[in-house]
């Protein structure tokens, strides 16, 4: 009994100290390089204002507060985003465009 009491108290610590209980970095940034396009009108979530494609499998749903991505639509540009915590089920995580490059 002595042993199953031990037991089941290890076992109880080591599932409290693997939750993680760490605060986010606020001021994380992502930097990628993909094609800018406008978000498809057939998507199924309605944030984001644009998508960008780094691959095949690859793209991210974007907006910006402060940039004019239209100007950008159809190059192939560098951009430092920031993810904005907003998702819908089913869709995408929303990044906010920070600063963008044409490459």
């Amino acid at each position: 009994m002595r042993f199953s009491m031990q037991l089941l108290f290890l076992f109880i610590i080591t599932v409290f100290v693997s939750c993680s209980h760490g605060s986010t970095n606020d001021n994380a940034t992502t930097t990628v390089k993909g094609r800018l396009y406008a978000k498809a009108s057939n998507a199924t979530y309605t944030y984001g204002t644009h998508t960008i494609v780094v691959s095949y499998y690859t793209s991210y749903t974007v907006e910006s507060t402060s940039i004019n991505l239209d100007s950008y639509v159809g190059d192939s540009v560098q951009v430092v985003m920031k993810d904005m915590g907003i998702r819908q089920n089913p869709g995408p995580e929303l990044y906010n465009v920070i600063q963008i490059t044409p490459q």
